[in-house]
């Protein structure tokens, strides 16, 4: 059958199967790279670019960390309001400055800073447009239980899903009765899979082609199509809950 020709549900569906597909090829890509990396002749090539990417480490080495700490989590603020900055961008930017453990935790402490604006945005003005969408679909809406304290563990593979607008999601929760601190958590360790990737990343972003640099780029991979698998069943499930 022709995409034309297929329900919204189903080019929903065929969309997410397909973007995770996708993932998975990407995956698969990352670990034939690290197979072919340690042939000589990749070895010569990767001299030249390895040394490009030194000089950069070293001219970045040279700034003071704790005013770094300061610029990104205003960059972090700034993403409140401007949400076209990527979060991969301002993760793997912290990943350049700190070693992982630090750029973790700085990338945390950004993102609980985000998440936690964006939900007293929704606690304060409601839970925008997204939100009343959802709310159309009465099973839909029972399920997340956005009349009462919100699906805990809903936000939790919400955070997981790479397509679930971070600052959306918040604002909807932040319309419910769901206390700050169980969300910010719960938000943290739904998300704290990709953020841990992409703060590896950034550390070993001046090494491209090792095995340090392209294992998180195939575990992310991984963990993202998996998470759209999960979020076409979850869709299948609610339609045919609202069919009954």
């Amino acid at each position: 059958m022709s995409f034309k020709k297929l329900t919204q549900d189903e080019k929903r569906s065929r969309i997410l199967r397909l973007l995770s597909v996708s993932c998975f090829g990407g995956a698969v890509l990352a670990v034939v790279v690290m197979l072919l990396i340690p042939l000589p002749q990749f070895q010569k090539q990767l001299a030249d670019i390895n040394a490009w990417f030194t000089n950069i480490e070293l001219f970045i080495a040279r700034f003071d960390k704790l005013a770094a700490v300061g610029v990104i989590l205003f960059f972090f603020l700034v993403k409140t309001i401007v949400g076209f900055i990527p979060f991969s961008v301002l993760f793997i930017g912290t990943g350049l400055v700190f070693s992982p453990p630090i750029a973790v935790a700085v990338n945390v402490i950004g993102f609980s800073m985000l998440i936690g604006i964006k939900f007293f945005w929704g606690r304060k003005f409601g839970g925008g447009s997204f939100h009343k969408l959802l709310l159309k679909s009465e099973s839909l809406s029972d399920f997340m239980d956005f009349h009462g304290k919100g699906n805990k563990w809903m936000l939790v593979v919400l955070r997981f899903v790479p397509v679930a607008p971070v600052g959306t999601v918040s604002r909807a929760y932040g319309a419910t009765d769901m206390k700050t601190m169980p969300f910010v958590i719960l938000s943290v360790v739904g998300f704290l899979p990709r953020l841990i990737s992409w703060s590896i990343i950034g550390c070993n972003v001046f090494d491209p082609f090792t095995p340090s640099f392209l294992t998180p780029i195939a575990i992310l991979l991984v963990i993202s199509g998996i998470s759209l698998l999960l979020l076409d069943i979850l869709f299948k499930l609610i339609r045919k809950d609202d069919k009954k």
